[in-house]
Formats: C-alpha cells, sequence, structure tokens
C-alpha cells in the first residue's frame, strides 16, 4: 500500500504517433481528420497546472526495439504495430508531440510496451519512492492505455484522478464508455476544474 500525501501527473502516450494528424495510431482522434484542438489545450492546461502547482510529472510513452523483438503478436493492436514498424524507438512516432512534450530537466520518463503504463516498468516503484497515495492521469486512448493504467493504479491502493477532456477515444463512444466502466473507481475532472490540494 503506498501513501504518504504525494501527488504525482501520469500524462500517457502524448506522441507523435498518437496525437499529430499523420500519426498511424488512429485510436484517439481516427486519423488525419479528427479534431484534436480542444484535446491539446485541455492537456496543456492540466501539465502546466502541475507546473505551477510544484507537482512531479511522470510522461509514460510507448516504445518497441529497431526490431520489434519486444513485442508481441497475441492480439490485432500488437500485430498492427509490429508490421507497420509504429512507435519504433528513435522514430519520429515514438517522440513526444511538440505541444506537449515534457520539460527534459525536470520530468521524469518511463518507456513501456505493452498497454498498461505499470507492465514490466518501474513506475509502481517510482510512485512509492516519492510517497505518492494519489495520481492525477489522462492521455490517449481514453479506453486503453487510460483505462488500463487506471484500473491497476487503483488496485494498488492509490487514488486515481482523472482528467476527462485532455482525454480521448475514436470513436467517441468508446471515450464514453470507458469513463462509465471506471467512474467508481476514479474521480472524473475537467482540466478547469483540476485542483492539487
Amino acid at each position: 500500500m503506498m501513501g504518504k500525501g504525494v501527488t504525482v501527473m501520469l500524462p500517457l502516450h502524448l506522441q507523435n504517433e498518437v496525437i499529430h494528424p499523420a500519426g498511424q495510431i488512429h485510436a484517439g482522434f481516427g486519423g488525419a481528420v479528427g479534431n484534436r484542438a480542444e484535446f491539446i489545450s485541455a492537456a496543456s492546461k492540466a501539465l502546466h497546472a502541475a507546473v505551477e502547482a510544484g507537482v512531479q510529472r511522470i510522461f509514460v510513452r510507448m516504445a518497441f526495439q529497431a526490431d520489434g523483438a519486444d513485442l508481441t503478436d497475441n492480439c490485432e493492436l500488437y500485430r498492427f504495430v509490429k508490421q507497420n514498424e509504429v512507435m519504433r524507438d528513435g522514430s519520429w512516432g515514438a517522440e513526444f508531440f511538440g505541444a506537449l512534450a515534457p520539460d527534459f530537466e525536470t520530468d521524469i520518463i518511463v518507456s513501456h510496451n505493452r498497454v498498461n503504463a505499470f507492465f514490466a516498468t518501474r513506475l509502481e516503484e517510482m510512485l512509492s519512492d516519492f510517497g505518492c497515495d494519489h495520481i492525477v492521469l489522462f492521455g490517449v486512448a481514453t479506453h486503453s492505455v487510460v483505462e488500463h493504467t487506471a484500473r491497476h493504479a487503483a488496485d494498488l491502493g492509490l487514488k486515481v484522478t482523472l482528467v476527462e477532456d485532455a482525454c480521448s477515444a475514436y470513436p467517441r463512444e468508446r471515450h464514453t464508455a470507458s469513463l462509465s466502466a471506471i467512474k467508481n473507481l476514479v474521480t472524473v475532472v475537467s482540466s478547469r476544474e483540476l485542483e492539487f490540494g
């Protein structure tokens, strides 16, 4: 059980392949024609609020070895990523989206190669080291990395706040359904309502 009263922010998958209109992963916005403006504004607002409050930010990125050896092909998503060489470490797609990029001097970066941000990473250990008992998370896609990570965090005993307008899924029904499915595990706020006590 974690907990010493510390809040940490977890922005999830704010990367070119996911956010940029030219990216190959369409789970958040449905491709190049999807509207990203409101999401980018909300995510930027949340990121800035954490800086203003002195809250540690741990950016979680998806990245795979150049040869794809660390990626399983047991499901459609992973097969697509492997066959299309998506999110290869060092590629443009795996880099952070410019407007939502971390501050590499003060933010921490965690890389992973599955849906859940905790899977085969040091994230749990890092949060414990900080004395964290509360995470604020958001990112793309709501029904994928956001939901999976939120569920895992709740099972660890962490309080979870989810910034709803800084999350996205395509089609929109997936976003709504995901929030409905986890509403008894998390506190849902907008970027305008986000406060750090």
